[in-house]
């Protein structure tokens, strides 16, 4: 369910002061003292105003709690754990109560062992939709020193300036970067859902939530925001070569008129992406084309038929996700 999250926790200036003394530090020593100091747990103090302070957290969850699998049933530690930190920083944990969250990263993965399963899946996603609701599908970056563009050779982003959509391959990135894969990370394709600051904030404010961990620790809201942001985007139904998925449609009980017209949107988005067919389609029409296919259980992106040793059918990574 989450993979890391980031928040803020206000502390009094006293709380700072005493800190300093305990362990003989000066404030401007804060910082490097406490770095590294708990696994999976990242921390800056800084100073806000008035006689106020406050702790930047960056928790990786899994590695806190010293699992992968994270569910709603394991709130109750990841808060003691957040509390024996700030116990062991100030002796009591009550600013946790008034902590803000900022950013929570949720995950689904996949094994798959077939590495060229794994490529081809990802250059499968690089055909998605151009933008969902304000997400830009990005593929790439301009590099700084070269200022020329370069491709992402891990990752498929849908971003926006509050939420990001994200599959990636987990065992790749961490060799790209020269790192280890964890165990937990092996053969990984993951899809992850990344709530902004900018998102949290709107919840709030409209009455939906509050900015705390207990609210978006919860597996239905997990479900939810995936419901809505990863299959709305990578799709469901499994993936298929043209004369596979041909074959269901024409094996449907759909009139011939709809099954050229399925065939024939395949075809179009297969030609670059998703977004290809609103040149001669409504939007209203592309969903209705994309409901249909969903429910003969073909996904909108084909296995490209030239591609070298794939084949002729892929069962969705997302099949198994939890109902």
């Amino acid at each position: 369910m989450i993979h890391t999250l980031k928040m803020y926790l206000p502390i009094p200036y006293q709380d700072v002061q005493e800190l300093n003394k305990r362990f003989n530090i000066k404030s401007f020593e804060l910082n490097k003292f406490i770095e590294g100091r708990f696994p999976g747990v990242t921390m800056s103090l800084s100073a806000i105003g008035k006689g106020q302070w406050k702790l930047s957290m960056f928790i990786d969850v899994i590695e806190l709690l010293n699992k992968p699998n994270i569910t709603e049933t394991d709130y109750p530690e990841v808060e003691n754990s957040i509390r024996r930190i700030l116990i062991n920083l100030f002796l009591h944990s009550s600013a946790y109560n008034d902590h803000v969250l900022q950013r929570i990263d949720y995950r689904y993965d996949v094994c798959i062992n077939n590495q060229l399963i794994r490529q081809l899946l990802l250059d499968i996603y690089k055909k998605t939709t151009r933008m969902y609701k304000r997400q830009n599908k990005i593929l790439g970056y301009i590099d700084k020193e070269t200022k020329k563009y370069k491709s992402y050779k891990t990752t498929v982003d849908h971003t926006s300036g509050s939420l990001k959509s994200t599959v990636y391959l987990k065992n790749e990135e961490r060799i790209a970067k020269g790192e280890v894969p964890k165990y937990y990370e092996k053969d990984i394709i993951r899809f992850e859902i990344q709530l902004k600051e900018d998102h949290m904030y709107y919840q709030e404010r409209k009455g939906q939530r509050s900015r705390k961990l207990w609210e978006y620790m919860k597996d239905d809201l997990y479900k939810k925001y995936y419901d809505a942001r990863i299959f709305s985007i990578f799709f469901k139904g499994d993936f298929h070569k043209i004369g596979h998925a041909r074959k269901i449609i024409n094996d449907s009980t759909l009139s011939s008129s709809y099954k050229r017209k399925l065939v024939d949107f395949l075809k179009k988005v297969s030609s670059y992406d998703v977004s290809t067919p609103l040149k001669n389609m409504s939007k209203k029409t592309l969903n209705s084309r994309l409901e249909m296919l969903q429910n003969l259980g073909i996904n909108p992106i084909l296995i490209p038929k030239n591609y070298s040793n794939a084949p002729s059918m892929i069962i969705n990574p997302l099949s198994n996700f939890p109902k």
